[in-house]
């Protein structure tokens, strides 16, 4: 192949501690290679020359973190080492994909790699192909900090990355495929933006019913609605992606994280920065406390007496639904005042009168009007007078009440 017909070839980033894992980092390159695919190497070693020429070597990398490999073997230091190198890969690879350098990148590693590696991953917009082969990629050790809000692949290596061997090479030879196919794919057309303008809907069960006809109904009129599920995580994906630029509009009709984090619950939002990027962007948004009111915690048989004092529903043998008090109500209240009020950009907060999820309605589990008024009561009288709000008498799941939010998030996006 010429080098003319190399240069048009989409390219891998491939990060790697080549002082450890060159021959392995090198194999999975001849390997995307012959898949169709160019490679840039990145060596984020920290112990010692590798021997091996790479694009972007341990120099450049501790670089830009801001050091340098002979200050960080001095210090002693492995924690400063890895931050360094850390820093350095994120900073190079975003500044690389920028350029167009590169249209996927992959990582192979354990600890300490898949530290550096997803690190860079998360600097990356959605949609960029990103894929960890990684030692600590399965048991109890969580690796939901190594994703965060990105969309990248894990895939567990089985055996130790050390060597190429049987169970190593197979693993590499999927890896390779996997990475050079959606890259493939995406050079070829696969991905590209929506043909509709995409619009963002936070959601959770208890308000299911809502959002799927407010999802339903902006598609009629010709929005691309994306649901995230408001559990910790996913409402900081939602604000990564509206900070990307990626939304028209927002539909933020739960706000369940933000009545967790009051409680410290499992779905307390996992950053603190839910509900502020729209406002911060100016992006039109239309807010309504959906699944604000309880939080969810863990088996029923560990929650304390007090927590068994109020209203809960067994969710499942390991989640437990329990209204918030009228006191955690309006501390949430204040918290989304708070966060509406800087908002730059066209906003209007709609309250159901009737109940703000599934269980919460008279005659159910979790009707309680008391502290839904507390709630109101301080919202109305925190929020700024710039910040329109309506108070309608139905459910969030009426359908009235929804298509007067559709309406409105409508009206904002075409004025």
């Amino acid at each position: 192949m010429s080098t003319a017909e190399k240069i048009y070839m989409p390219a891998v980033l491939l990060i790697a501690t080549f002082d450890t894992k060159a021959e392995e980092a090198l194999y999975l390159k001849k390997k995307m290679e012959s898949l169709g695919c160019r490679v840039l190497l990145m060596d984020t070693g920290i112990l010692s020359e590798s021997g091996q020429e790479t694009d972007f070597n341990r120099h450049q990398v501790a670089m830009a973190g801001g050091s340098s490999i002979e200050e960080m073997i001095a210090s002693g230091d492995k924690g400063r080492c890895i931050g360094v190198m850390l820093r350095g890969a994120c900073v190079l690879a975003k500044q690389l994909y920028g350029e167009g350098r590169f249209q996927g990148v992959i990582s192979i590693g354990g600890a300490q790699g898949t530290d550096i590696g997803t690190a860079a991953m998360r600097e990356l917009p959605f949609g960029v192909p990103k894929f960890m082969v990684s030692t600590v990629a399965s048991g109890r050790a969580t690796f939901g900090p190594f994703v965060g809000t990105k969309d990248i692949v894990m895939m567990h290596s089985v055996a130790d990355i050390q060597g190429v061997n049987f169970v190593t090479r197979r693993v590499f030879d999927n890896a390779a495929a996997a990475v050079c196919g959606m890259v493939l794919d995406a050079a070829g057309g696969g991905y590209g933006p929506s043909p509709r303008p995409p619009v963002a809907l936070s959601m959770l069960g208890t308000i299911t019913q809502g959002a799927m006809r407010a999802k339903k109904s902006l598609f009629e009129r010709g929005y691309d609605a994306v649901a995230f599920h408001q559990n910790g995580t996913g409402g900081i994906a939602m604000e990564d992606m509206i900070r990307e630029g990626v939304f028209k509009g927002v539909l933020d009709l739960g706000l369940h994280e933000l009545g967790d984090s009051v409680v410290n619950g499992l779905h307390a939002s996992i950053r603190d920065y839910r509900l502020l990027s729209a406002g911060a962007l100016g992006v039109p948004q239309v807010v309504a406390p959906g699944s604000i009111n309880y939080a969810v915690l863990g088996p029923v048989e560990t929650l304390p007496p007090e927590m068994l004092k109020r209203k809960y529903i067994v969710h499942n043998s390991q989640l437990t639904l329990v209204r918030l008090s009228v006191e955690e109500l309006e501390k949430a209240a204040v918290l989304v005042a708070d966060r509406l009020n800087a908002a730059k950009g066209p906003t209007h907060v709609f309250i159901p009168l009737r109940g703000f999820s599934y269980p919460d309605r008279e005659g159910r589990a979790h009707w309680d009007p008391a502290g839904n008024e507390a709630f109101i009561r301080a919202l109305r009288s925190r929020l700024s007078a710039s910040i329109q709000y309506d108070e309608l008498d139905l459910h969030i799941n009426d359908d009235a009440f929804i298509d007067a939010a559709v309406d409105e998030l409508v009206r904002f996006m075409n004025h």
